[in-house]
């Protein structure tokens, strides 16, 4: 949940709406190119090889998808890792990588909300309900969380850092809207999202709270959760057949993605080798999507038809 919320802050919304039309054009081709190609193999595989008695009929829709995700984070990490980030490709990456998150997110909320809302106790208009309370939270977030963050910037003198106080009570605000976001029936990891994005850049509250949480979570709560997630993991129990068809709609996602960061890039006359590096960049996988698999899998989300 805090991995969520810091991934939120380091995401600068405002250089999304100043990427030109080639990092848009690239983050839109780079999500809606591999989503369409993954369906079209899933939605061509369910019709000749999988049966309707196998749990991936259902659930073949919703592995394409994923794989179809983006990753601003998973990108990030990469670029930072080879040196890349002040570089002109790796602008180009951080802000196709938003683009195409931000279209990810939106598409994840959708489902899960909508998958909530099917598993809610009274099903008339739960779905209706969800959508204004989720709206509602937005609100507050914006117009109640984001003016107390300003006000502590206010009350913080220039050159200091920021009062523990503040720090500790973000944290507390962080738990707060996982909580609402459960309350209202959207998972938890919504609201620390979308309060992450609500936390004004830079120092001294923005730089504060990564300083202050990445070391905790690095070091302690993500390999934790990593052997947790290897823990629950059980190889004997893989069928050949499902793997199979699983990693070819994997490969496919995977090409796809590569394809729709390509396109754009060719049409922008853009240098081969940067093209294809820039392809395979945005085509790289990472926690983001672990943790989108792992609330599929707990939500048992089960898709009957493609996401078209």
């Amino acid at each position: 949940m805090i991995f969520l919320f810091l991934i939120g802050v380091n995401i600068d919304l405002s250089l999304v709406t100043r990427s030109g039309k080639k990092a848009w054009a690239i983050g839109i081709f780079s999500f809606f190119v591999p989503l369409t190609m993954s369906n079209l193999i899933a939605l061509l595989l369910r019709k000749l090889v999988i049966t309707p008695d196998q749990i991936l009929y259902k659930s073949i829709f919703a592995l394409s998808f994923i794989f179809s995700t983006g990753s601003f984070h998973t990108t990030a990490i990469h670029l930072a890792d080879l040196k890349l980030l002040n570089s002109e490709m790796g602008r180009i990456a951080i802000s196709a990588s938003m683009v195409g998150g931000a279209f990810s997110l939106l598409w994840v909320t959708a489902k899960l909300t909508e998958k909530q809302s099917s598993l809610a106790l009274k099903k008339d208009r739960s779905f209706t309900w969800m959508g204004i309370s989720f709206l509602v939270m937005v609100i507050i977030i914006l117009c109640v969380l984001r003016p107390i963050m300003f006000w502590m910037i206010r009350k913080t003198p220039e050159g200091k850092p920021i009062k523990e106080s503040y720090i500790f009570s973000v944290f507390l605000m962080i738990l707060g809207c996982a909580l609402f976001s459960e309350v209202i029936g959207e998972h938890y990891m919504i609201g620390p999202i979308i309060l992450g994005m609500a936390v004004p850049d830079g120092p001294p509250l923005g730089s504060a709270l990564t300083e202050k949480l990445d070391a905790i979570v690095s070091a302690v709560f993500l390999p934790v959760y990593f052997l947790f997630s290897g823990a629950q993991f059980n190889i004997f129990l893989i069928d050949t057949r499902s793997f199979v068809i699983v990693q070819i709609v994997a490969l496919f996602a995977s090409l796809g993605k590569v394809a729709g960061t390509m396109l754009p890039s060719i049409y922008w006359k853009m240098p081969v080798t940067d093209v294809l590096s820039l392809g395979l960049l945005m085509s790289a996988q990472g926690i983001t999507q672990l943790i989108y698999l792992q609330t599929a899998l707990y939500l048992h989300v089960r898709i009957n038809t493609t996401f078209f």
